[in-house]
């Protein structure tokens, strides 16, 4: 989203929102940080 948002140019769907994230993941994100932080591919895929 942020390369478009640079270049004006469409980019394909970013990864992350092709993918559910377990309710087990997300509670390890730190309160202050929820809904501001990524979660990166490396740990999505650790969880599965």
């Amino acid at each position: 989203m942020e390369t478009q948002r640079i270049t004006g140019q469409p980019q394909p769907p970013c990864w992350c929102t092709l993918v559910d994230f377990s309710r087990e993941l997300l509670s390890q994100v730190p309160e202050p940080a929820r809904n501001l932080a990524c979660i990166c591919s490396a740990c999505a895929t650790r969880q599965q």
